[in-house]
């Protein structure tokens, strides 16, 4: 008689091992984390990795639909919260960024721009994911820069999507040169530059 699967218990252990995944690759790379790092790290059975993934390749992608759906969850409860003017809420939604590396000693980059960088141009599959995950980004900074006058972000002569893609390619430059200095003067100058209007 087949056993039937405990879905909780199944669906706790796939989100603990793309977590781990998460911080993993985040923290080096996704070619340099092996399948038995994520098991050791998780405490995972060893060579129960194929019980959840079929490859590393889906594990590595279904690692980005987490990492994104994380983020833009964030992203919204900050950008859409009518409690502050837009600018506010679009200066918030960086510096909780900013906080984030700041609180992983800026070692730590993004996983979106990491993936980026690594993967998108040599792999179709995380190429197509990745530009979806930046376009919603993207998209919900813009509905945010709808909402403010551009003039006090110095980008008044973008459309709001060109504008959101513009902050967005910014901070992701800045958080390259985090990565190479080993400090956060890239992203508190994007700041400066950025929100020299708020407080």
């Amino acid at each position: 008689m087949a056993r039937t699967r405990n879905e909780e218990a199944y669906n706790d252990t796939r989100s603990k091992l793309l977590t781990v995944g998460m911080n993993l690759i985040r923290a080096g790379s996704y070619e340099s984390v092996g399948i038995n790092d994520v098991l050791r790290t998780s405490g995972s059975p060893k060579g129960s990795f194929y019980h959840y993934f079929q490859s590393k390749e889906v594990f590595g992608l279904e690692v980005a639909k987490h990492y994104h759906v994380q983020q833009l969850q964030s992203a919204k409860e900050i950008l859409q919260n009518s409690e502050l003017a837009a600018l506010e809420r679009l200066s918030a939604f960086f510096q909780m960024a900013y906080d984030d590396f700041e609180a992983r000693g800026f070692t730590q980059g993004c996983l979106m721009c990491n993936l980026s960088t690594e993967l998108a141009d040599e792999q179709p599959a995380f190429q197509k994911l990745l530009r979806e995950h930046w376009h919603a980004l993207s998209s919900e900074i813009a509905t945010c820069i709808a909402e403010l006058d551009k003039s006090e972000i110095g980008l008044e002569h973008l459309s709001d999507a060109e504008a959101g893609d513009w902050l967005l390619n910014s901070w992701s430059g800045a958080l390259t040169r985090m990565k190479a200095v080993g400090d956060g003067e890239p992203l508190r100058l994007f700041l400066k530059t950025t929100f020299k209007k708020v407080n």
